[in-house]
């Protein structure tokens, strides 16, 4: 059994994964208190599921960007149950994992996160059966992002009313965003994609994996 944890933002989850697929799931708001909720929630989903942390087999944790503390939150739980255990541990950036999560997609898909000051950390991916990327994560203000788009676009992730409202305003019909239930970022996917990694054989040095940090850009001189 595959566990999988998200500390990428306020929205924490955890899931629980096997070979027949998602067997356990829960996501909750907890601000800026994954610290004090992220073991006592999977102390309760494993309760409720009928399971010990003892069978759990591999863990998989969401590499950012996001929260700077909240993604040490989570991969230093994630490292620290693997070293305990001896289990094997599996990275997934966040923007693919939300990316994942809105296939089979007719359009490219941007998720943004929330960096803070107006800005969002996001990628561009493509795909109806299989996840391309088409760019690395960046760090960019709505405007840039509007004025790089040249298509109908699924924009997913942290998209509060003003978000959508400012993408509206610079794009039209062109901006278009998934119903607020499907656009909940749900660990299972993050799940899915370690799974198909781990059954590929696949897993990440618990020493040197850190999370996907992405800073202000560095203004030019001049």
């Amino acid at each position: 059994m595959l566990l999988a944890i998200d500390t990428s933002t306020g929205i924490t989850g955890l899931a629980l994964y096997g070979p027949d697929g998602p067997r356990a799931e829960c996501v909750w708001e907890s601000g800026r208190n994954h610290s004090a909720q992220l073991l006592p929630q999977l102390d309760a989903l494993l309760r409720q599921f009928g399971a010990a942390r003892g069978e759990i087999a591999a863990v998989a944790v969401a590499l950012g960007p996001g929260s700077w503390s909240g993604l040490r939150v989570g991969l230093s739980v994630a490292k620290g149950l693997c070293l305990a255990g001896g289990l094997p541990l599996i990275g997934v950036p966040t923007l693919e994992a939300l990316a994942y999560q809105q296939l089979p997609a007719s359009a490219p898909v941007v998720p943004l996160i929330r960096l803070g000051r107006e800005r969002f950390a996001t990628a561009e991916f493509r795909g109806r059966e299989r996840l391309e990327r088409q760019a690395p994560d960046r760090n960019l203000g709505l405007a840039e992002i509007v004025a790089e788009v040249r298509e109908r676009v699924l924009f997913c992730g942290d998209l509060d009313e003003a978000t959508r409202a400012e993408l509206r305003r610079g794009l039209a019909a062109k901006a278009q965003f998934p119903t607020p239930a499907a656009n909940l970022r749900r660990p299972a996917f993050l799940a899915e994609l370690a799974w198909r990694r781990l059954q590929a054989g696949e897993q990440d040095d618990v020493a040197t994996l850190e999370p996907i940090y992405l800073g202000e850009p560095v203004k030019p001189k001049g």
